[in-house]
Order: C-alpha cells, then sequence, then structure tokens
C-alpha cells in the first residue's frame, strides 16, 4: 500500500471512488459526476492535500481535505473519508492522516474538523483515537418534498424576493444555532452560482432568508428574525425554496442540536430525520 495526493484525479474518477467506499455504508451513498463536482467546490477542497490509498497504483482510500477558516484557527476539514470494501481492515484512514499531516501542518493547519455519523461506532472510535473530540450534535432530515405537511396559516403583508448577494451580517443576526463547515457562509460564496436565496420581507425590511441548492434539493440555510418567529413566515419562505428544486426530495443536514425551535420546525413539516452526526475537532 502507498500514499498520494488526488490532483491527478478527475471528477468521475473520484465520483467512482467515492460511490465505490460508500455502496455498502451505513447510510448508502451515490452522488452523480455533477453533484461530485459541486460537492468539492462548496466545500472548498484542495486536492493537492487529499490523500489517497494505492493499492497497486490503484486508488482504494481517500480523504477530502479542505483547508479555510473555523473559530479563527487555520483549519483542514474533512469532507469524506472512504475506503473501498477490499482494503478495509488494514487501519488505512489513520495511515492517510499520517501521510498528509505533515503537509497540512507545513500549510500552518492548527486543528481538523469534521463530521461522523453517531451510529457508526467504527469510525468514531478511530477519529477518538487520533484525538478528535466531539464538539457538537447534528439532526438530519430527508422526505419527499410532495409529503412535506404545511399548516393553513399564511402570513400577510408579507413579500417574497430572490437575492443575489448575501446579507450575511443581517443574516446572521437570525441565527439560533451556527451551520457546519459545508452550509457556512463560505461555502455559499464558493458556490454562490449554485444557489437560489429567497428573502422575506415585512414592513420594508428583510425579517427572514433562506438558501437551497436546486440540483440537490438541499435546503442550506433557513432562519428568522427573533421578533417575526413563530408567525407562518419560516413555513411560507420553506415553501418557496422547495419550488425552486427540481429534486422530489429536499434535506436539511446538520442542524445543530441545541437549535430546539428550529429542530421543532423541521419536524412539524413531518420530514423524516436520518441517523445524527456529531461534528469532532482534532486540536493538532
Amino acid at each position: 500500500m502507498t500514499f498520494a495526493f488526488a490532483q491527478n484525479q478527475t471528477v468521475d474518477q473520484l465520483t467512482s471512488l467515492f460511490n465505490s467506499a460508500f455502496s455498502n455504508y451505513i447510510m448508502p451513498l451515490s452522488l452523480t459526476p455533477e453533484v461530485m463536482s459541486l460537492k468539492l467546490r462548496r466545500d472548498g477542497t484542495n486536492l493537492s492535500l487529499s490523500p489517497l490509498a494505492l493499492d497497486q497504483k490503484e486508488p482504494v482510500g481517500f480523504i477530502f481535505q479542505n483547508l479555510g477558516e473555523w473559530e479563527g484557527k487555520k483549519t483542514a476539514y474533512n469532507s469524506g473519508t472512504g475506503v473501498v470494501t477490499k482494503a478495509r481492515g488494514q487501519g488505512l484512514t489513520p495511515k492517510m492522516y499520517e501521510f498528509c499531516l505533515p503537509y497540512l501542518k507545513e500549510h500552518g493547519v492548527e486543528q481538523c474538523l469534521l463530521e461522523v455519523i453517531q451510529e457508526n461506532k467504527r469510525a468514531l472510535g478511530i477519529y477518538q483515537g487520533l484525538g478528535f473530540e466531539v464538539t457538537r450534535s447534528f439532526h438530519v432530515f430527508r422526505h419527499n418534498k410532495a409529503d412535506l405537511a404545511w399548516h393553513g396559516h399564511s402570513p400577510t403583508d408579507v413579500t417574497f424576493q430572490k437575492v443575489y448577494v448575501p446579507d450575511w451580517p443581517l443574516y446572521q443576526s437570525f441565527w439560533e444555532v451556527e451551520p457546519s463547515w459545508h452550509l457556512h457562509t463560505a461555502a455559499i460564496d464558493r458556490t454562490i452560482s449554485d444557489v437560489q436565496i429567497v428573502e422575506a420581507h415585512a414592513q420594508g425590511s428583510c425579517v427572514c432568508y433562506g438558501i437551497i441548492y436546486p440540483l440537490t434539493g438541499a435546503i442550506a440555510q433557513l432562519a428568522v428574525a427573533p421578533a417575526w418567529r413563530e408567525k407562518g413566515i419560516g413555513q411560507a419562505l420553506l415553501q418557496q425554496l422547495v419550488s425552486l428544486t427540481p429534486s422530489p426530495v429536499v434535506s436539511v443536514i446538520n442542524v445543530d442540536a441545541k437549535g430546539e425551535r428550529l429542530l421543532r420546525f423541521f419536524k412539524k413539516r413531518k420530514m423524516a430525520e436520518l441517523l445524527g452526526q456529531y461534528e469532532m475537532l482534532w486540536p493538532l
């Protein structure tokens, strides 16, 4: 087994490797090259720092590494670790980290960040063995948009408009909890041409906003100004977002467990909850 970085891999090759590794995962995944390309851009993936495990020059394992700032520190975010079935049981995840860590440190990385499915005890143990510690607990939702539950209250004197430049200072004042890395402000800015942003306006001001990736049906962010909550505006805006995606399924990934209002909002829409995730951080 040898190790190298993934900068010479095409999107098609990475998609094939990813799908092979996740075909029999605890929550099977299968991406198209188009969705993989969006994922890499959204997360800020640096393929020249993303390690591959090679068996006779054939990639059998990978870690997608993404560099950026997190809580004021230079961070390497792992947006996906995978090992194909035939290569499992060889400790490849720790070995890939061992291979890439010196290069990450050369780039000034101070900490590593990732998410792991809570029920994946084996992966959780591997990351804890490396030095990762749980920092947050997340809820994940996915549901057929035709089956979402809507209450009958429609807000009056509220208008909706698409915008093309996010007003982050305003939007962040609406947050109950902070998004995870792959849906945070920098991720949206990296893929601004791939999202639709809708604002709800009342009394001349923006009082709610939402962001969706139409390609996948992923709702990236949704927040209502504190003074305007419980008035039906959040549901009305969610209906606007859902109408913008051709995907039959919508998802909401990594809602912080501390976001009680937001969680209650999605549960009232009867959105099915999938396996939860932990956010984990490893100070280097």
